[in-house]
């Protein structure tokens, strides 16, 4: 029992609002990916798999465009408003988004506008998120939150996308984009409740920095800490060959196996079920052995895609979607408590937001290449290059860089 009372969700009462806030936005974030690929295959004609790919492109691209600037807004201001406004906002456009839809008026182009504005605020919100846990908890439950934390989006989809294809039949598309509104509204009343003060540590400092000044400060501590950035780099490429499998199930379950968008929920859920378990674990577990962890979780993300796209039917892909899930929680909750405990509270919404335009930056450019391969060669063949190439990529995570750093150790 005192394993449980000592759990960050237990312990912090501000730090479970914060939780709930993530979690239902998430659940709604679900039924929007699911519908919009949906939307995708289904409305846009012959080139619904190229338009998939660039509309989830699009998705990530402000992430990239925006996030470093939205950084240095985020060390600067309250973190809890910074996400009160992103989830106001992003509450505002899907709310349109869902009017638009039920009167039929819905165009590509409308799509992708949309999409891309709803998304520029997702930086925003995520940024100030990243940089919160510490404030929301201490330094013995800090590891263990931040597990918690990795686990929120999965832990949702879980639910999102076993929802999902119910959703998809009885109310249709209109109906889940507007439940995704809902969820705005629900996030940002939870966070209106915490009562921690989540204004950034400036130390201090008596005058606010510039953006190009704000910027070096954490371009220049990066460049004194070696392993940190070199996880960053490593990131953006594991990004670029893991992230094509939010765009290969709907595909591999339209084109490779000719089934219902049930199935796309089903391989969706079983996906969040690996990484929610997965994390659910790290967040009982204790630190160190940062670097193995991170191999073995980008090892076995690897080793399922590739066997996923050789699956000889959807009952045995389930298992390999649930392990490729669980590899990425395990690599992604490693990496990002040792950001937490290593990154200063002054530099953390800067630096997450580097992190989030890193590991971003590749991912529209890798979901619109694969999109546009997918237009001329199986889809199959596509993910299993994908998932070979990340295998023999693990090994990369033992240079010499990260070798000799005793903080991943």
């Amino acid at each position: 029992m005192a394993v449980f009372s000592n759990h960050p969700l237990v312990r912090f009462p501000d730090f479970r609002r914060f939780f709930s806030a993530r979690f239902v936005s998430a659940i709604g974030d679900k039924f929007f990916t699911i519908a919009l690929a949906w939307w995708a295959v289904n409305e846009t004609g012959q080139k619904g798999a190229l338009n998939l790919g660039f509309l989830m492109a699009l998705t990530l691209l402000p992430s990239v465009l925006l996030g470093p600037l939205i950084g240095t807004l985020v060390d600067r201001f309250d973190r809890k408003r910074c996400m009160m406004l992103a989830d106001g906002c992003r509450l505002l456009l899907a709310a349109i988004m869902a009017v638009v839809l039920w009167q039929g008026a819905m165009t590509l182009a409308g799509m992708y506008v949309l999409v891309f504005l709803l998304s520029c605020f997702m930086p925003l919100f995520e940024s100030s998120a990243e940089g919160s846990i510490a404030s929301l908890t201490d330094e013995q439950g800090l590891f263990a939150a931040v597990a918690v934390d990795s686990s929120v989006v999965a832990l949702s989809n879980v639910l999102g996308a076993a929802l999902g294809g119910i959703a998809l039949a009885a109310v249709g598309t209109t109906g889940a984009f507007g439940f995704n509104s809902v969820t705005f509204a629900l996030s940002l009343l939870f966070i209106a409740s915490v009562k921690t003060s989540l204004v950034p540590d400036t130390g201090n400092k008596e005058k606010p920095e510039g953006a190009r000044q704000s910027l070096g400060e954490i371009f220049s501590w990066l460049l004194q800490n070696r392993e940190i950035m070199g996880l960053l780099i490593m990131f953006g490429i594991l990004n670029f060959f893991a992230a094509p499998l939010m765009v290969s199930i709907p595909m591999m379950v339209r084109y490779a196996f000719d089934s219902s968008v049930s199935w796309v929920a089903f391989l969706e859920a079983s996906l969040a079920s690996g990484t929610v378990i997965m994390a659910i674990v790290m967040s009982f577990a204790s630190e160190g052995k940062t670097l193995i962890k991170i191999f073995i979780g980008v090892l076995g993300v690897g080793l399922s895609i590739t066997l996923f796209a050789f699956s000889s039917g959807l009952w045995t892909a389930l298992p390999l979607v649930f392990f490729a899930g669980a590899g990425l929680a395990l690599a992604s909750a490693s990496a990002m408590g040792f950001f937490q405990n290593t990154v200063p509270d002054a530099l953390k919404g800067r630096f997450f937001s580097i992190l989030t335009a890193v590991a971003y930056s590749v991912m529209p450019l890798a979901l619109a290449l694969n999109g546009v391969v997918s237009q001329f060669y199986p889809v199959r063949l596509v993910l299993a290059a994908d998932g070979i190439i990340l295998c023999l990529f693990s090994g990369l995570f033992f240079l010499r860089v990260f070798r000799h750093s005793p903080g991943l150790k």
